[in-house]
């Protein structure tokens, strides 16, 4: 029986190191909601309440300032890498680590993406939330990515449009 144990030891092993990360990042968040919004009257579930106000801002602004940036300026990349970060971690621990932040602070499982389920006529769970959060980020990822690469064959004519740009003088000479 001592063999059969295990494997099943060492299948358990990356979860729990997995669940390890996903609480010191859950935890790290707590920390900054409650550093960020010290001034707010309250408690943890007001900066909950903040954070969860928040939190889709800045997929909003990451977004926003990716399109506001010209054509093949490296600030396009640092935002890729960060997105690729964010959706890598959303689908190793298994959801939106700052949601959770959330959850914890508040004391609810309710999501911001809760009303957006219920209006789709999908059952809100633990499953659906993480289907939705990860698929969401993905595609905004996906679509960030296509920009980047349509943008770098639009503007091939000017020098290589994911280097920075003082490295293009270099290049042409």
């Amino acid at each position: 029986m001592e063999e059969d144990e295990k494997p099943k030891e060492k299948e358990k092993e990356p979860r729990v190191i997995l669940r390890s990360i996903r609480e010191a990042f859950v935890n790290f968040f707590i920390a900054a909601a409650r550093l960020v919004f010290f001034w707010l009257p309250g408690d943890d579930v007001t900066y909950g309440k903040a954070l969860m106000i928040f939190h889709p801002l800045f997929v909003i602004a990451f977004t926003f300032f990716y399109f506001v940036v010209p054509p093949g300026h490296p600030v396009r990349i640092l935002i890729i890498l960060t997105g690729l970060m964010v959706v890598g971690s959303q689908w190793l621990l298994g959801g939106c680590v700052i949601t959770r932040a959330e959850q914890k602070l508040t004391g609810e499982q309710v999501t911001i993406l809760d009303p957006f389920l219920a209006l789709a006529k999908i059952d809100v769970n633990r499953e659906t939330r993480n289907a939705a959060t990860v698929s969401m980020s993905s595609g905004v990822l996906v679509i960030l990515i296509w920009c980047l690469i349509c943008d770098s064959i639009l503007h091939r004519q000017e020098g290589p449009p994911l280097l920075p740009i003082g490295l293009l003088p270099m290049m042409r000479a």
